[in-house]
């Protein structure tokens, strides 16, 4: 496998792992293949790549989209709130008429 196929496959593994904790799932399978992956980026030395680093920052932004757009369309009308989303809500500054 050529190096910007690896590089693409560990982006796609990354959201992938990135959606499923977002979404409350877990497959053991998929971490060991994202780990896998991730040891032959660093004996190929593609870890200090801008490849590399923009997957990071693409894999992230793509996972969230991705999960939001999984509890869009879910059964369930009222997806559940994150820690974060909770935590601002339960502050009085976060309601303008608290203030």
């Amino acid at each position: 496998m050529d190096d910007s196929r690896l590089i693409a496959l560990f982006q796609r593994l990354t959201t992938e792992l990135l959606i499923e904790k977002r979404l409350g799932q877990r497959r053991p399978e998929l971490a060991n293949e994202l780990y896998q992956t991730w040891l032959e980026l660093g004996q190929r030395g593609l870890k200090n790549s801008p490849e590399y680093r923009n997957v990071m920052l693409r894999a992230d932004r793509h996972a969230f989209w991705l999960a939001g757009l999984v509890r869009l369309s879910s059964q369930d009308p009222a997806p559940p709130l994150s820690s974060k989303e909770t935590q601002s809500l339960a502050t009085p500054s976060a309601c303008p008429e608290a203030a």
